[in-house]
């Protein structure tokens, strides 16, 4: 067996400890098993102590007299004693082996499962050092993978999103030639027509018949309405076409639209105030409204202006160029921007390349520089921007900043301007034509160089009140043509008996 010499086992020459090195050499069994020697050598010592004081006890009874029955007695149960201590003591020497045997098989066993676990450990560190050499690699090449199927995905939304845009496009300029839209250049003079009608100058209304007004508005309520359908954008102030109680269209101010429910509008002035609602439709000359019912006149030049801001703000979501959105003339110009909306800029823009690239590798650079890049932002198209799609949507953040750059002249400071300038070109007199028969009738009596310096002053003051209050080249040609035609005089003050 081996020796302890101090705390290290004579056979491993390790140190042992209690705690972290249990059970890793013989010293721990020995260990165990010193415990239980010390008692038997405790039971031992106790033993002999008692036979020598039985010996004693004796050899004092002998002296004593004791008799030899008696002590045959006391030898035979000192004898009985000694034997079952015998077998206690071999019975707890048994138990110690049996022990000491388990503890041996058990430290055998975990030695065992350290050495397998040793093994399994060290496979693993291999795999993981091998796995690790080409991780870097692996993961560029996934990376790769993963850039370039977005990069095929983006394209295949981009393309799918430019022909959704070229069919918006084409829907809405097929519709627009179907109605009659289109531009008539006579020289230098630009003429727009919808519905064989012309689209009047908004600023040339007082001299306009009320169902030429009512009929031109109706049509470009009509294909405007059809385009935002079209298109899929929502018009900052709301149409209602003529339904069935109410057979003409009307406008929603900016902060009634979208908010009124399926109700349509009454007819009367202060429900239609009190609803939002404006007409675009008048039964009278606007000079007569505007004396007669003010509240009236008011209401439908509203109207009118949030039309006009209408067909400048799609202009403006379409990327439409049509002048200066800050410009009151370009943006009340109301004919040319509707048909720059939806034929004139897809004329010009036919020529022009693709919107987005064709292309599918991936450019240079980083994927947050190539997702920044302005290659992948859409081009301002018709049909482009809308609030029914995700691509390019004007619901979303770069929709809302899209619409945030617009520098469109506001609805009331437009309808201001439309007021004012409609104010300014009321008629201040009466005029009517008479020919030239009828002149030497009127001045019957009076001399002739009087009468026509008379008249001749009056044709001038009728020649420069036409030019002035005219706002189209096609008014002012026909003012001119009338002026030419015949003589004009002011309505006699008292008639002529």
């Amino acid at each position: 067996m081996a020796k302890v010499d101090g705390t290290f086992c004579s056979i491993c020459s390790r140190e042992h400890h209690a705690k972290k090195q249990p059970f890793l050499c013989a010293v721990d069994a020995r260990n165990l098993l010193y415990e239980s020697r010390v008692e038997d050598a405790r039971i031992l010592i106790e033993n002999e102590e008692l036979e020598q004081q039985i010996g004693d006890i004796l050899s004092g009874q002998a002296g004593a007299g004791v008799t030899p029955k008696q002590e045959a007695l006391d030898s035979a149960a000192r004898l009985e004693r000694l034997k079952s201590e015998e077998r206690a003591s071999l019975d707890r020497t048994s138990e110690i082996i049996a022990r000491a045997d388990r503890l041996r098989s058990e430290i055998d066993a975990a030695r065992k499962e350290i050495e397998a676990k040793k093994d399994a450990l060290a496979r693993k560190k291999s795999d993981l050092a091998s796995v690790s050499a080409g991780t870097v690699g692996r993961r560029n090449r996934q990376l790769e993978d993963v850039e370039r199927s977005i990069q095929r995905i983006r394209y295949k939304w981009n393309r799918s999103a430019d022909t959704m845009a070229a069919t918006r496009a084409f829907l809405c300029e097929e519709a627009a030639r179907l109605y009659g839209l289109r531009q008539v250049k006579k020289g230098s003079v630009k003429r727009y027509e919808i519905g064989t009608v012309e689209i009047f100058d908004v600023h040339t209304m007082n001299n306009l018949q009320p169902h030429v007004i009512s009929t031109v508005l109706a049509h470009i309520t009509h294909i405007l309405v059809l385009a935002s359908h079209y298109l899929a954008f929502r018009l900052p102030a709301e149409i209602t076409l003529p339904q069935r109680n109410q057979a003409h269209p009307t406008i929603w101010t900016l902060a009634s639209s979208y908010k009124h429910g399926d109700a349509p509008p009454k007819s009367d002035g202060e429900d239609r105030k009190a609803s939002g609602a404006r007409p675009l439709f008048v039964d009278k000359t606007l000079p007569t409204l505007a004396k007669e019912d003010p509240s009236a006149y008011a209401f439908f030049l509203e109207g009118v202006g949030l039309l006009v801001y209408n067909v400048a703000w799609a202009c403006c979501a379409q990327g439409v160029p049509f002048g200066s959105p800050e410009s009151y003339e370009d943006v009340a110009n109301m004919g040319q921007n509707l048909w720059r909306l939806l034929i004139g800029d897809q004329i010009h823009r036919r020529s022009v390349e693709p919107v987005f690239p064709s292309s599918l590798t991936p450019s240079s650079g980083s994927p947050r520089d190539r997702g920044n890049s302005d290659a992948t932002k859409p081009r301002p198209m018709i049909g482009r921007w809308s609030h029914g799609t995700a691509h390019t949507s004007l619901a979303k953040a770069e929709g809302t900043e899209f619409l945030r750059n617009f520098k469109l002249i506001p609805p009331a400071k437009l309808i201001d301007r439309l007021k004012k300038r409609l104010s300014t070109n009321v008629p201040m007199i009466e005029w009517e034509n008479i020919e030239g028969d009828e002149v030497r009738e009127v001045y019957d009596g009076e001399s002739d160089d009087l009468g026509v310096a008379s008249i001749m002053s009056v044709r001038t003051a009728v020649g420069s009140n036409r030019g002035g209050s005219s706002g189209s080249g096609s008014n002012n040609a026909a003012a001119a043509a009338r002026g030419t035609s015949g003589w004009t005089r002011i309505k006699p003050r008292v008639d002529r008996q």
